[in-house]
Formats: structure tokens, C-alpha cells, sequence
């Protein structure tokens, strides 16, 4: 006997054999059981979810020996031959190749004949929304009053694109996708009809794979088990389906969660070598991060993970337990980012590398390339406290985050677009005079002999900031108010480091260099002392005009130790 795909072979029979769509199987069997049947049914929904098999089965309700009922013998000629596709009473019409009207007048013709030996004469038309305008309207006056003896079951995957005139005639039923849960206890029962042993994590990856189509499912695990009874690897099985293993998943989130940014990057050049697609990852690992959310908010149990091995919910769970909901949120907003930017370069690796050392590493987040050569730090304020310098004589082990910390550091240096001045710290405290005014210029005065060092010790930690307000100046000072000045042409500079994080992260920084708690300000002005304006080109607003663009590749070089070369 010839072999035969596990989705014919395991079709189910009658409506009890089918899985997911119990609220149309109850419909269908109350209005058998009534008598209250029909002439046409409309059974729409996504591919692969039963739409055909409930019209057979209801085919073999309406003419079993015993029927009408709602569990068809399965025994009787009527149902063996509807099994086999070989009643003359069941007409199974592909839509899409018997769409024009000479077809539907060839239907309506043959309607007109009394069945053969069973009760009703049913006609099965698949995806019957190809079917032409001219067509539909030869069809809708024999749906509207067929004979006695010919029932209608019409299946689509788009009921929108079918005439409301259709629509009107028929009773509705719509499929739905089935939970991976139910798609995996559809697979378990095939392999052990067939005696074939998987393991769970593998059945579960090809259940979540099929999205949610039992045919698609089938299909896949059709396409497995030759490989599997060979004991080929599991990577290997996956691989040519090109499905991404939950244990790749679960060793990602393992990453992010401990912050292991090696192991992350390890893990992301392991599948590029390996021919995975980290687009279909990075959307996968988005996914699983919801996961890890789910669980961290859930009180009792796994709620909403029921697409996932019991393997996998145990590892997502472990690591909710390890997490704090804002750094899930901040984790998953991470991804998402890569996701949003892997289409700008149309290559998701750099995105997805990126995001695991933002993640991995927070003092990196939102830098770009410094414009200011390296100086001496005098006062590192985020890292060691308001005016305490760093000490050489820690004895600490240096972590990774440190020693990606220090490369940036190493970055090479480029050219200074700022006049140089001499770092002239004076004392802490001192006064000039009782007066406001004088204590305002005296704050003012004091700004702007630290500025060099300020911007010195914030390149340490945030070179991005840095470089945006190299190119101000500090302007004037109120209190403990102080206004840095940028020029029209800067207004991006501006605008980026008065957003309410780089603000407020400025202020901390710049009270620690000076001692004191002060308040930023920002304005932007014709000119700045000292200082050439340039006319502001088409190609230099062209180039702004972008900021999301240039922000991104300047991550890309501040991590990866790059530079941008430029002839002039």
C-alpha cells in the first residue's frame, strides 16, 4: 500500500474527532439533532483549521443510513464512499478553477437531478470567493430556492470577498486558529498511533511553528520524523525547516536576563553560522520575552504560555523570578528597537548585537561617537560619587561591563571642533560677595572654567552628551540656574540634550563636578563668544534631517571601535 501523508491519514471522521473548534462542531450537531438543517452553510476561517473536513463530516451526517444525526456511523456505504471521495452524491468543486458562469450553469444543471442513492445531494465548493461576479449571480437563484434534495457547504479563507447576496443565504460559521496546546496533543496522539518517540520540546517547536494550523503541523511533523527515526541531530532537524529551537530562545533570554553579553553575541554568531535567520529569531525572541513578562505578572499560574513546553516554563520562570518588571519592559523595548532598525540596513545582526549590549551594559545606552579628543578625568561624578576621583588602588576584579566600558574609552580620538582652555578648578565655595548678582556671575564664572573638565568627565560615561553639548557654551546664571547656549544651526544638539532623561542626567553629573546642586537651562542664540557660525548648507540640513539615522550608526561605531572616514 502506498504511503500516506499524516494529514490525510489522520482527517478526522466526525465531528468529536475534531480539535479546537468546539463551539461550530456544537452548532452543527444541535441543528442535526433538531431537524432544523439548512440548504447552505458558509464555513470561513484560516487555512488549515478543519473547514474542509466539517463539511465532509456534515456531508456524512446529512446521508448517513442512520441520518440525519450528529455522529455519522462511519460504517455504512454512504459514509465509506464520502471517506473514500468516491460518492456520487458529494461533489467537492475547487472554486478557483470552476470560477466562470458556463460552470456555474453546468452546477445548476446537474442540481436539477435527483441523487443518486443517498438522501441529499451535497455540493462541497472550496475557496468559493474565486468565484466571478457572473457567476455568483447565476448561482444565487438556485442557493436562494434549491430543490428539496441539494444541500450547499462553501469553505473560504476570505468571507469579505464574498457578495453580501451569498452571505445573506447561508448560515455562518467561522473557524478559528487552534492554541498550540491543542495542536501538540493532536501531534502526540499521531506519534503514538504511528509508534514514534519525540521528545516534548521538539513537538511543542513544530506545534508553535504551525501558528496555529493543525494541516501546517501535520505537514511539518510529516517532514520530521524521517529525520528524527535516522536520529539525526535536533539542530540539524530544525534547521532545514528553518525553525528556531526553544532552547536557542531560552538560552537568549538566559543572556539578557543575566547580562551576559558574551554569551548573548556567542549565541547570535552561533545561528548566523549556522544559517538561522535572525530576523525570524529577533521576532521569536520578542515573543519569548512576552513570556517572561507574563509570568513575572502572573500570581497563580502560567497563563498564556500554553504555547510553550513545560521545560521552557520552568526556565521562564526561574528567570521572572531573577527579574524586576521594568527591566522586562525595558529589555522587550530594547528588541524592538532592533527590530525597527534591522529595516533600515536590511541586516538584523547588528541591531540584534546591539540590543544585547544595550541591555547587558546601561551606562552605553544612546551614545554615539565623540567629537572631543580624550583628556585627563578629573571628576568621574556617575561613576564614583560627587567629587571623589576614581582610585587605582581598587583591588575588584575588573567584570566585563567594566572592560567594554574601557574600550569605548579607547576609542580613536578625532578632531576637537571646540577652542581649547585650561582646566582652572577654583576651591569649592568660594564667594566674591554678599551681593545676588555677584554670587550669579561668580557661579556663571565658575561653569565656565570647569566646562572643559565637565565635558572631560561626562565623555567617561556618556559620550553621546557629551559630544551634543561640545558645542555649546554656558551663557548666563540665576541662582542655581545655569543657561547653556547653542547657536540656531546646533538646534538638534539642543533639542537632544533637553529631552527630560539627558537633561536631568546632565544635571546630576555637572552638580557632582562642582559641588553644588544646579539646574540646566537651554537656549539657542545668533552666536556664541569665540566661536565661527557656519552657514547652515542644504546637505547639513539634509543630514539632520535624519537624527534617528545618524544616532543609530553612531552606536555602531561607538561599540564596534569604528570611525567615519571623510574626504575633504
Amino acid at each position: 500500500m502506498s504511503y500516506q501523508a499524516i494529514a490525510l491519514k489522520y482527517r478526522p471522521q466526525n465531528f468529536d474527532e475534531m480539535i479546537g473548534q468546539e463551539s461550530v462542531t456544537a452548532q452543527l450537531k444541535a441543528s442535526l439533532s433538531s431537524g432544523r438543517i439548512h440548504h447552505a452553510w458558509l464555513f470561513s476561517g484560516p487555512r488549515g483549521v478543519g473547514k474542509t473536513s466539517a463539511a465532509r463530516i456534515l456531508a456524512k451526517a446529512l446521508n448517513c443510513v442512520s441520518g440525519p444525526s450528529p455522529s455519522p456511523c462511519g460504517t455504512c456505504g454512504s459514509c465509506l464512499d464520502i471517506t473514500r471521495g468516491a460518492s456520487l452524491d458529494v461533489i467537492e468543486i475547487d472554486g478557483a478553477s470552476n470560477r466562470g458562469i458556463d460552470d456555474i450553469r453546468s452546477l445548476r444543471e446537474s442540481a436539477r437531478l435527483s441523487a443518486a442513492g443517498s438522501r441529499f445531494k451535497v455540493y462541497i465548493i472550496d475557496e468559493v470567493h474565486q468565484i466571478t461576479n457572473d457567476g455568483f449571480n447565476a448561482l444565487l437563484k438556485t442557493l436562494e430556492e434549491p430543490p428539496q434534495h441539494v444541500k450547499f457547504i462553501f469553505a473560504t479563507t476570505h468571507p469579505h470577498k464574498v457578495p453580501a447576496t451569498i452571505l445573506s443565504r447561508c448560515q455562518k460559521f467561522q473557524f478559528n486558529l487552534l492554541s498550540t496546546e491543542a495542536i501538540t496533543a493532536k501531534l502526540k496522539k499521531v506519534l503514538a498511533a504511528e509508534k514514534i518517540d519525540l521528545s516534548d520540546s521538539l513537538i511543542y517547536t513544530i506545534a508553535r511553528a504551525a501558528e496555529g494550523s493543525v494541516r501546517d503541523a501535520e505537514s511539518l511533523l510529516d517532514q520530521i520524523i524521517p529525520a528524527a527515526m535516522d536520529k539525526a541531530p535536533l539542530g540539524d532537524v530544525l534547521s532545514f525547516l528553518g525553525i528556531i529551537s526553544e532552547e536557542y530562545l531560552n538560552q537568549a533570554l538566559e543572556a539578557l536576563v543575566s547580562a551576559d553579553i558574551t554569551a548573548g553575541l556567542d549565541l547570535i554568531e552561533r545561528l548566523a553560522s549556522g544559517g538561522k535567520d535572525l530576523g525570524v529569531f529577533l521576532a521569536s525572541l520578542i515573543e519569548h520575552s512576552r513570556n517572561l513578562l507574563l509570568v513575572k505578572l502572573a500570581t497563580k499560574d502560567f497563563r498564556g504560555l500554553a504555547h510553550v513546553s513545560p521545560q521552557t516554563k520552568e526556565t521562564v520562570a526561574r528567570l521572572a523570578a531573577k527579574s524586576s518588571v521594568r527591566g522586562i519592559l525595558k529589555l522587550i523595548d530594547a528588541l524592538i528597537l532592533a527590530k525597527e532598525q534591522s529595516r533600515l540596513i536590511n541586516n538584523p545582526r547588528i541591531p540584534l548585537e546591539l540590543a544585547f549590549v544595550r541591555i547587558g551594559l546601561p551606562m552605553l545606552n544612546d551614545q554615539t561617537i565623540d567629537h572631543r579628543p580624550k583628556t585627563i578625568d578629573p571628576v568621574s561624578a556617575s561613576r564614583n560619587g560627587a567629587g571623589q576621583r576614581p582610585t587605582t588602588d581598587d583591588k575588584k576584579p575588573i567584570t566585563k561591563e567594566q572592560e567594554l566600558s574601557d574600550q569605548i574609552d579607547r576609542l580613536p580620538e578625532t578632531i576637537d571642533h571646540r577652542p581649547e582652555t585650561r582646566d582652572q578648578q577654583l576651591p569649592a565655595g568660594t564667594e566674591t560677595g554678599p551681593g545676588p548678582q555677584q554670587q550669579d556671575d561668580l557661579l556663571l564664572s565658575e561653569v565656565r572654567q570647569r566646562w572643559p573638565a565637565v565635558l572631560s568627565s561626562l565623555q567617561k560615561v556618556r559620550a553621546a552628551l557629551a559630544a551634543h553639548l561640545a558645542v555649546a557654551s554656558p551663557l548666563s546664571s540665576k541662582g542655581k540656574a545655569v543657561t547653556i547656549a547653542f547657536v540656531k544651526s546646533d538646534y538638534f544638539h539642543k533639542e537632544t540634550v533637553e529631552a527630560p532623561k539627558n537633561q536631568k542626567f546632565i544635571e546630576t553629573h555637572l552638580s557632582g563636578v562642582m559641588g553644588k546642586e544646579i539646574v540646566l537651562r537651554f537656549t539657542l542664540v545668533e552666536t556664541l563668544p569665540g566661536r565661527k557660525t557656519e552657514p547652515v548648507t542644504e546637505e547639513k540640513t539634509s543630514a539632520k534631517a535624519a537624527p534617528g539615522n545618524e544616532e543609530f550608526m553612531n552606536e555602531l561605531l561607538d561599540t564596534f571601535g569604528g570611525s567615519i572616514q571623510t574626504d575633504e
